[in-house]
């Protein structure tokens, strides 16, 4: 049963729910304020309070154990570290989303209820350690983004809405599959009764067992469904029309926040269910998926002439190089003293999601001004929306991985971990796409900067003010984190090493 201590420890989803059902009556009582989106905010705010709070007790207190609440859920290191990322990332959007969204809403209250269902989903998704709850929370998350869809004004929206629909039920029906495949050998549902099955058996004689035969290929089905959060190879079809189409707080949602909650799904399974020992047993399939998922992504983003869809495949490429780290993960990876695949995956992980949300906001205050999200109306806003420009500019140089930038340390770790456990050509693909971005992140600043002569400067926009603070905010963490990436890299170590 849950006693009050597993009330305390789940606290931040407690707080969510309750603020479901203020901004609920908030709405009902007031429909044309934004107390909604306000009362959000504030949620959020007490939310990601709480649960930073708790990952600052367990690392100030050195414990690496965590809590179970009734063998479902694990409060760790690791999932208050991404429970606090989520929290933190769906704050960010809110309190942007009070001022900048009443012309893309239809219904402000029902859509921010939604948020906040799809944003609890995913922080219990960080901390679940059994199959059947993982599906649950991943549905949590999934079901309210339909209807966040489906409240967009433009005419698309109920198209991008079903689509999203008939994919993330398809990815719903691969994992229950991989599910029933890992329960049919180990009879359990629980991770640490799974991780027991291969313990005794060596990876050089797997493929003579049809018993790890089973568990791998349920492992792998669960992967690839998980993969539609990810929103990489083979689940990404959907990603350029439902970016494109849906309201541009949802995509910056997606683009952030699910990724952010689909890999640390993934990763519980790898290192905690399935268990380090088999990793290399199917690092050849993550591999193919990172390769896929970068060259494709980085190919398609190169002819778009919209900044939504160009993110959506950027998205994608993204994704990939997030499971090079994955890939690149060795069964005594986390004991040894060099940098283990896992700890590069979660640095570049945050790192992603400092930068691509800096971006992000910094485009959806760019497009509010010259109302558009064409690539080529961006030309001379340099000089009209200077700041956010500056902001978007630092955004992109990280995204690209320049030195001097936390996207530059990330994918310094990423590529070196990959080529110290022998996967030399994985990292020289990961360089190759990195030079591919090149062309179409330098082609925004360029329009933005050095071609802004050609257009006739009109008045100086102000861009809105909640917006100015957070991407300020983000784009110092850019460069800070990135000239000491220590201060972010010991925390990660310190989250990690309970994974093993």
């Amino acid at each position: 049963m849950i006693n009050l201590n597993d009330i305390l420890l789940l606290s931040p989803e407690i707080t969510l729910i309750i603020g479901t059902f203020v901004v609920i009556i908030a709405d009902l009582f007031f429909p044309k304020k934004s107390y909604s989106a306000i009362f959000t905010s504030i949620f959020l705010i007490i939310s990601s309070i709480l649960s930073i709070a708790m990952v600052a007790n367990l690392i100030s207190y050195n414990d690496s154990s965590g809590l179970s609440i009734i063998n479902v859920l694990s409060i760790d290191k690791y999932s208050l570290f991404l429970k606090s990322l989520i929290l933190v990332s769906g704050l960010s959007i809110s309190v942007c989303g009070i001022n900048l969204l009443s012309e893309e809403l239809k219904s402000k209250g029902e859509f921010w209820a939604l948020f906040l269902i799809s944003i609890t989903g995913m922080s219990l998704l960080t901390s679940v350690t059994e199959m059947i709850t993982a599906w649950v929370a991943l549905e949590l998350t999934s079901l309210p983004v339909i209807g966040m869809l489906a409240l967009n004004q433009r005419k698309h929206s109920l198209e991008v809405s079903l689509k999203y629909l008939i994919l993330s039920a398809t990815s719903s029906a691969i994992i229950l599959m991989g599910i029933a495949y890992i329960y049919g050998v180990s009879g359990s549902t629980f991770f640490n009764e799974i991780s027991t099955i291969d313990t005794s058996l060596s990876g050089k004689y797997l493929f003579k067992d049809s018993t790890n035969i089973l568990l791998l290929f349920g492992a792998l089905l669960l992967v690839s469904g998980a993969s539609f959060k990810i929103a990489s190879f083979p689940f990404f079809s959907w990603v350029p029309d439902v970016y494109q189409g849906a309201p541009t707080i949802v995509t910056i949602y997606l683009s952030v926040v699910s990724k952010i909650a689909g890999f640390s799904i993934i990763i519980r399974i790898l290192f905690d269910a399935i268990n380090s020992s088999m990793v290399s047993e199917w690092a050849i399939y993550l591999s193919i998926m990172a390769a896929v998922s970068m060259t494709f992504g980085n190919v398609m983003a190169l002819r778009q002439s919209n900044i939504k869809r160009l993110f959506a495949y950027s998205t994608i490429a993204h994704a990939g190089y997030i499971l090079v780290g994955l890939a690149s993960s060795e069964p005594d990876g986390l004991n040894s003293g060099n940098l283990a695949g896992i700890q590069s995956t979660v640095f570049y992980l945050a790192a992603y999601a400092i930068t691509n949300l800096t971006a992000f906001l910094s485009i959806l205050s760019i497009s509010r001004e010259i109302n558009s999200f064409e690539i080529e109306e961006f030309k001379g806003v340099g000089t009209r929306i200077r700041y956010q420009s500056i902001i978007l500019a630092i955004s992109l140089i990280s995204l690209l991985g320049i030195p001097a930038t936390i996207g530059f340390m990330g994918k310094a770790f990423i590529f070196t971990s990959a080529i110290s456990n022998n996967l030399m050509w994985l990292a020289l693909v990961g360089i190759l796409n990195s030079v591919i971005s090149a062309y179409y992140y330098i082609r925004i600043i360029r329009l933005m900067f050095i071609d802004s002569s050609e257009v006739q400067s009109s008045k100086t926009a102000n861009s809105d003010l909640n917006t100015r603070i957070i991407t300020s905010f983000g784009a110092v963490l850019i460069i800070v984190l990135g000239l000491a990436p220590v201060m972010l890299l010991g925390i990660v170590e310190d989250v990690v090493n309970l994974l093993q």
